[in-house]
C-alpha cells in the first residue's frame, strides 16, 4: 500500500483518521494504541510475516533503551556503554543479514574466497533500514539521558507512525516524544487537518504527475547505458534527477501533511536541493533528517576524537595551525570518507552505492578544502548581476555534480554506471539535440538559418519519441525546481513543520484557508486521482 493509491485514500486513511480520533475520546493512551495498531496494519499490507520482525526489534530496542536510562545517573559511563554497543549491534546483525549478506556472499565467491556459489535470496523487510536507524538514534539519545517518561505505548508509536515507517524522515525521540506527551496533540484541530490536506495535495501531485511519467522512459535509458550518445544520455540522466527529486519531494511532503492531520509536526526532509550553491549546502537541504542523523552520530563523534588526540598530543589549536594540512585531512578528510562510505554502504548493497558515497566525498571535501584554502569574494563590491552570474554558475556546479553522482546511485552497477557517464562526456560520439514536433515545424519555417543549425552545430534532431525524455517536459520541471517557491514556503504562514522555513514565496502563491485555495486545490487532486493507475512505488522503499 502506498500513499498514492485508492486503497490508502479511500480505505485505509478514513478508517485510520476516524479511529484515531474517536479513541482519543476515551483518552490519549487509546488513541496512541489505535495509531500504532493502524501503522502496523498498513506495514502488514506490503508483508505480514515482517510484522513479527518490526515488534521483535520494538521490544529489543525499548528494553535496551530503558536500562541505559536507568543508569544514566551513574558517574561510572562504562556500563551504557557497553550497553550502547550491544544494542547497535543487535540492530545491526539483522540489517546486515537482510541487506548486505547476499552481495557478500556473492563477492566472495567471485573473488574465489568460498566455493560453492550460495543461492541466497530473502526478501528485504521493508523500511529496515528507516526503523532501524530510528531506533539506534533512540539508543543514543537514551544514553543522554532523553525520553525517560515515554512508555512502551507511545514509544511503539513512535517507530512505526505510518507516514515515516517505511522510508522517513529519520526522527528522534526529543522530537516526537513532547507531543505524544501532550494532551493538545489528540485533540481535532480543523485547522491542522486542512493544512495536512494541503500538503498532502501537493505531495501527491508531484509524486503522480511529475515523477511517475517519467519512471518507464528512465528505465529505457538505464536499462542500455552504453547505447546512447551525448545529448540522449544527458536527457535520461536529467530525466532520472527530476524523477528522484519529485518523488522524494513528493514523499516528503505527503508524510509532513499525514503526520499534520493526526496532530503531530514532523521535521523538514526535503528543501530544495537543487538551488544549493554547494554540495555542502546540498547535503543540508537533501535528505536533510539522514544528513543531520550522520553528522550527530558519526561524523562529529569522529572529529571530536581526532581533535582530542591532536590535543593530547601538544599539536596547535590556533585557527592557523588549524588550517594546516595536516589538521585539514585530520578533521575534514578522514570524518568525511569514513561517513559518507557508510552512507554508501547505507544505502545498498552493491559496489555502485559505495562509488556513490566515495563521489561525494570526494565532493564535499573539494568543498570544505575551497572554503578554507580559497580565494573569499566581497559581494559587497560586485555588481548585483555579476553576483547573480556566479551564484547561477555555483547553483549549476553543484546540480551537474550531483546528477554524476545520480547516475552511479541509480545504475544496476558501476560498469552501466560508467557507460551512462561514458556518453555523458561523449566518449560514444555526439548526436543531435532531439527537438519536439511542433518545434521543429516553427524552426524549418527558418530556411537557410534551420539547415545551418542541423548541419553545422547538431542542434537540431527528429521529433522525440515514447523511449526519450522529451526537452519540453524536462524544462517544465527545472522551471519548477528552479523558478518557483517550494511547499514548505508555500504554506510558511500555516507550516505544521518542527522547522523553520526559508522566506521565498510570493504574496499570490502564499497558502491561505480560501475558497480560492480550496478549488486550486481540488482540481489539482482530481487529476492526481485520474492518474493514479500507472503510480509506481516511492523510489526510497528499496532503502
Amino acid at each position: 500500500m502506498v500513499f498514492a493509491s485508492y486503497s490508502f485514500l479511500f480505505v485505509f486513511l478514513p478508517i485510520a483518521f476516524a479511529g484515531y480520533y474517536l479513541a482519543a475520546r476515551f483518552g490519549a493512551t487509546c488513541a496512541i494504541a489505535w495509531l500504532t495498531l493502524s501503522s502496523l496494519a498498513f506495514y502488514a499490507a506490503w508483508n505480514p510475516a515482517f510484522v513479527l520482525l518490526l515488534l521483535c526489534s520494538i521490544a529489543f530496542n525499548y528494553r535496551i533503551g530503558r536500562a541505559l536510562l536507568a543508569r544514566s545517573d551513574e558517574e561510572d559511563s562504562r556500563p551504557r556503554n557497553r550497553l550502547l554497543a550491544l544494542g547497535i549491534a543487535g540492530n545491526i546483525l539483522p540489517l546486515a543479514y537482510f541487506k548486505y549478506l547476499g552481495a557478500v556472499l556473492s563477492f566472495a565467491h567471485r573473488m574465489s574466497l568460498v566455493s560453492p556459489e550460495f543461492d541466497f535470496r530473502v526478501i528485504l523487510p521493508l523500511g529496515i533500514s528507516f526503523f532501524t536507524f530510528t531506533q539506534m538514534g533512540y539508543l543514543v539519545d537514551c544514553h543522554e539521558g532523553e525520553g525517560k517518561d515515554i512508555d512502551v505505548i507511545r514509544y511503539s508509536a513512535f517507530v512505526t507512525f505510518f507516514p515515516h515507517l517505511i522510508a522517513g524522515p529519520i526522527l528522534h525521540i526529543r522530537e516526537i516524544g513532547p507531543q505524544l506527551l501532550n494532551s493538545d496533540t489528540f485533540q481535532l484541530r480543523w485547522k491542522d487537518v486542512a493544512v495536512g490536506i494541503s500538503f498532502f495535495i501537493i505531495g501527491l501531485s508531484k509524486k503522480v504527475l511529475l515523477a511517475d511519467p517519467l519512471a518507464e522512459v528512465v528505465k529505457i535509458g538505464f536499462a542500455h547505458p552504453g547505447d546512447f550518445q551525448m545529448c540522449t544520455s544527458w536527457l535520461y540522466a536529467l530525466a532520472y534527477s527530476l524523477q528522484l527529486y519529485f518523488d522524494f519531494s513528493g514523499y516528503s511532503d505527503m508524510a509532513i501533511g499525514l503526520a499534520a492531520m493526526f496532530g503531530i509536526r514532523f521535521p523538514i526532509n526535503f528543501d530544495s536541493p537543487y538551488k544549493s550553491t554547494s554540495i555542502i549546502d546540498f547535503w543540508q537541504r537533501w535528505h536533510v533528517t539522514l544528513t543531520r542523523y550522520l553528522t550527530l552520530l558519526l561524523y562529529n563523534p569522529i572529529a571530536l576524537r581526532i581533535q582530542r588526540r591532536r590535543m593530547a598530543a601538544g599539536l596547535g589549536q590556533s585557527r592557523r595551525q588549524q588550517q594546516s594540512l595536516g589538521a585539514f585531512v585530520s578533521l575534514v578528510v578522514v570524518p568525511v570518507f569514513f561517513t559518507m562510505t557508510l552512507a554508501g554502504i547505507w544505502h545498498g548493497a552493491g559496489f555502485q552505492f559505495l562509488v556513490w558515497g566515495l563521489m561525494h566525498a570526494v565532493y564535499l571535501i573539494v568543498n570544505h578544502a575551497w572554503r578554507t584554502y580559497g580565494p573569499k569574494l566581497d559581494r559587497k563590491k560586485m555588481s548585483r548581476y555579476l553576483a547573480a552570474g556566479i551564484t547561477a554558475s555555483k547553483v549549476l556546479l553543484t546540480y551537474v555534480a550531483a546528477v554524476a553522482a545520480m547516475v552511479m546511485f541509480r545504475a544496476s552497477s558501476v560498469h552501466d554506471a560508467l557507460g551512462m557517464l561514458g556518453g555523458m562526456i561523449g566518449s560514444h560520439g555526439f548526436d543531435a539535440f532531439p527537438v519536439p514536433s511542433t518545434v521543429m515545424a516553427v524552426l524549418q519555417r527558418l530556411g537557410p538559418f534551420h539547415t545551418y543549425l542541423a548541419k553545422n552545430h547538431h542542434i537540431l534532431a527528429v521529433p522525440v519519441d515514447d523511449s526519450t525524455p522529451g526537452p519540453a517536459g524536462l524544462a517544465l520541471r527545472f522551471f519548477i525546481v528552479w523558478a518557483l517557491p517550494n511547499s514548505q514556503q508555500i504554506m510558511s504562514k500555516f507550516s505544521p513543520t518542527l522547522t523553520a522555513i526559508r522566506a521565498g514565496s510570493p504574496h499570490w502563491l502564499a497558502w491561505q484557508p480560501t475558497t480560492r485555495w480550496a478549488l486550486a486545490l481540488g482540481l489539482l487532486l482530481a487529476i492526481s486521482l485520474m492518474s493514479l493507475q500507472q503510480t509506481k512505488v516511492f523510489l526510497y522503499f528499496q532503502f
